[in-house]
Protein backbone atom coordinates (compact mmCIF):
# COMPACT_ATOMS: atom_id res chain seq x y z
CA UNK A 1 0.00 0.00 0.00
CA UNK A 2 1.40 2.94 -1.07
CA UNK A 3 1.71 6.26 1.35
CA UNK A 4 1.32 9.85 -0.11
CA UNK A 5 3.33 13.06 1.81
CA UNK A 6 0.22 16.10 2.30
CA UNK A 7 0.63 18.69 -0.48
CA UNK A 8 1.11 22.41 0.30
CA UNK A 9 -2.45 22.77 -0.90
CA UNK A 10 -3.77 20.15 2.04
CA UNK A 11 -1.30 21.83 4.63
CA UNK A 12 -2.88 25.29 3.44
CA UNK A 13 -6.09 24.58 3.69
CA UNK A 14 -5.25 23.00 6.80
CA UNK A 15 -4.05 25.87 8.47
CA UNK A 16 -6.82 27.96 6.88
CA UNK A 17 -9.66 25.51 8.67
CA UNK A 18 -7.50 25.78 12.13
CA UNK A 19 -7.51 29.92 11.67
CA UNK A 20 -11.03 29.74 10.94
CA UNK A 21 -12.21 27.75 13.73
CA UNK A 22 -10.08 29.89 16.26
CA UNK A 23 -11.49 32.98 14.64
CA UNK A 24 -15.31 31.22 15.39
CA UNK A 25 -14.40 30.53 19.04
CA UNK A 26 -13.09 34.17 19.61
CA UNK A 27 -16.26 35.58 18.02
CA UNK A 28 -18.85 33.36 19.39
CA UNK A 29 -16.80 33.72 23.26
CA UNK A 30 -17.31 37.82 22.73
CA UNK A 31 -20.62 37.22 21.30
CA UNK A 32 -22.47 35.52 24.31
CA UNK A 33 -25.33 37.97 25.57
CA UNK A 34 -25.90 41.30 24.70
CA UNK A 35 -23.59 41.18 21.21
CA UNK A 36 -25.38 37.82 20.29
CA UNK A 37 -27.86 39.31 17.52
CA UNK A 38 -25.07 41.60 16.18
CA UNK A 39 -23.09 41.15 12.67
CA UNK A 40 -19.52 40.57 12.55
CA UNK A 41 -19.54 44.38 11.61
CA UNK A 42 -21.40 45.44 14.54
CA UNK A 43 -19.34 43.22 16.75
CA UNK A 44 -16.00 44.39 15.97
CA UNK A 45 -17.16 47.77 16.22
CA UNK A 46 -18.54 47.35 19.75
CA UNK A 47 -14.98 45.92 21.03
CA UNK A 48 -12.53 47.83 22.27
CA UNK A 49 -9.37 48.65 20.61
CA UNK A 50 -7.51 46.57 22.98
CA UNK A 51 -10.24 43.72 22.27
CA UNK A 52 -9.48 44.38 18.70
CA UNK A 53 -5.69 43.76 18.99
CA UNK A 54 -5.97 40.83 21.30
CA UNK A 55 -7.97 39.03 18.70
CA UNK A 56 -5.66 39.59 15.85
CA UNK A 57 -2.60 38.55 18.02
CA UNK A 58 -4.78 35.19 18.91
CA UNK A 59 -5.46 35.17 15.15
CA UNK A 60 -1.88 35.34 13.84
CA UNK A 61 -0.75 33.40 16.37
CA UNK A 62 -2.37 30.44 15.68
CA UNK A 63 -1.71 31.19 11.93
CA UNK A 64 1.88 31.00 13.04
CA UNK A 65 1.76 27.98 14.89
CA UNK A 66 -0.45 26.19 12.54
CA UNK A 67 2.29 27.05 10.00
CA UNK A 68 5.05 25.69 11.88
CA UNK A 69 3.37 22.86 13.18
CA UNK A 70 1.78 21.93 9.45
CA UNK A 71 4.87 22.16 8.05
CA UNK A 72 7.30 20.29 10.71
CA UNK A 73 4.72 17.18 9.78
CA UNK A 74 4.97 17.67 6.49
CA UNK A 75 9.24 17.72 6.81
CA UNK A 76 9.13 14.72 9.01
CA UNK A 77 6.39 12.59 6.18
CA UNK A 78 8.71 13.61 3.44
CA UNK A 79 12.11 13.24 5.28
CA UNK A 80 10.68 9.23 5.91
CA UNK A 81 9.46 8.52 2.30
CA UNK A 82 12.64 9.49 1.14
CA UNK A 83 15.80 8.51 2.47
CA UNK A 84 17.28 7.15 -0.23
CA UNK A 85 17.21 10.32 -2.46
CA UNK A 86 20.29 13.15 -1.80
CA UNK A 87 19.35 15.69 0.68
CA UNK A 88 17.40 18.23 -0.64
CA UNK A 89 19.45 22.25 -0.62
CA UNK A 90 17.19 23.13 2.30
CA UNK A 91 15.08 20.91 4.54
CA UNK A 92 11.61 20.08 3.56
CA UNK A 93 9.91 22.36 6.83
CA UNK A 94 11.70 25.18 5.38
CA UNK A 95 10.59 24.72 1.93
CA UNK A 96 6.88 24.31 2.97
CA UNK A 97 7.18 28.01 5.22
CA UNK A 98 8.51 29.76 2.30
CA UNK A 99 5.26 28.58 0.41
CA UNK A 100 2.73 29.95 2.75
CA UNK A 101 1.35 33.11 3.63
CA UNK A 102 3.07 35.99 5.59
CA UNK A 103 1.63 38.85 7.53
CA UNK A 104 4.77 40.89 7.20
CA UNK A 105 3.62 44.17 9.17
CA UNK A 106 5.63 44.28 12.22
CA UNK A 107 2.86 45.53 14.38
CA UNK A 108 -0.77 44.04 15.39
CA UNK A 109 -2.02 47.12 15.32
CA UNK A 110 -1.82 47.39 11.77
CA UNK A 111 -4.04 44.12 11.28
CA UNK A 112 -6.58 45.75 13.91
CA UNK A 113 -6.88 48.74 11.86
CA UNK A 114 -7.28 46.85 8.71
CA UNK A 115 -10.36 44.87 9.76
CA UNK A 116 -11.99 48.27 11.50
CA UNK A 117 -11.56 49.90 8.35
CA UNK A 118 -13.55 47.38 6.61
CA UNK A 119 -16.26 47.39 8.52
CA UNK A 120 -16.67 50.66 9.02
CA UNK A 121 -16.47 51.64 5.20
CA UNK A 122 -18.79 48.00 4.58
CA UNK A 123 -20.88 47.31 7.51
CA UNK A 124 -23.58 45.59 5.41
CA UNK A 125 -21.26 43.17 4.11
CA UNK A 126 -22.19 40.14 4.73
CA UNK A 127 -19.29 38.03 3.00
CA UNK A 128 -16.94 39.08 5.17
CA UNK A 129 -15.74 38.29 8.66
CA UNK A 130 -12.81 39.30 10.35
CA UNK A 131 -11.16 35.82 9.89
CA UNK A 132 -11.80 36.17 6.09
CA UNK A 133 -10.46 40.17 6.32
CA UNK A 134 -7.45 38.64 7.66
CA UNK A 135 -6.56 36.31 5.53
CA UNK A 136 -6.61 38.44 2.50
CA UNK A 137 -4.57 40.84 3.94
CA UNK A 138 -1.64 38.01 4.66
CA UNK A 139 1.04 38.09 1.75
CA UNK A 140 0.10 36.55 -0.75
CA UNK A 141 -2.54 37.91 -2.07
CA UNK A 142 -1.90 41.50 0.63
CA UNK A 143 -5.05 42.92 -0.48
CA UNK A 144 -6.08 46.07 0.53
CA UNK A 145 -9.81 47.19 2.18
CA UNK A 146 -10.78 48.09 -0.74
CA UNK A 147 -9.86 45.37 -3.03
CA UNK A 148 -10.84 42.48 -0.19
CA UNK A 149 -14.58 44.16 -0.64
CA UNK A 150 -14.62 43.85 -4.50
CA UNK A 151 -13.05 40.19 -4.67
CA UNK A 152 -15.99 39.56 -1.39
CA UNK A 153 -18.72 40.88 -3.80
CA UNK A 154 -17.57 39.96 -6.94
CA UNK A 155 -18.10 36.40 -5.95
Amino acid sequence: MERRTPTIQTLVLALVCASSALGIVLISRAAHGENKSKGAAALWLSWSPEARTSYVWGYLHGFEQGKREGCSFQGDKTRAYVRELPAPARSPQAACLDTLPKYPARYFQVYADAVTEYFTKYPNDREAGAPRILEELATPPGLTVDQIHEKLTRQ
